[in-house]
């Protein structure tokens, strides 16, 4: 990973759902420096979306990995609701 990028890796993910209103609620937890332990973690944001936001972040995820997997890091990874490209 670049030098340049915050690194914040993830512990785990955090999964709920609230089928009544259709929303998920996704939070990672994650280690903020490098002496932290794994206990120290913190346990981040929720993030709410809508299931076909979720749908989106998955097939992003599947096509991320896809890419690394290939070897490929020309492309932009995920589209950007601004109509604009991220690298991710």
């Amino acid at each position: 990973m670049s030098d340049d990028l915050f690194q914040f890796p993830i512990t785990g993910w955090e999964i709920k759902t609230e089928p009544v209103d259709g929303l998920l609620s996704v939070r990672f937890p994650f280690l903020s420096h490098e002496q932290q332990k794994l206990a120290e973690a913190d346990p981040g944001r929720p993030y709410v979306m809508q299931a076909e936001q979720a749908r989106e972040l998955r097939d992003a995820l599947s096509r991320a990995i896809e890419r690394i997997e290939n070897n490929e890091f020309t492309q932009p990874l995920f589209p950007d609701p601004s109509g604009e490209l991220l690298i991710c």
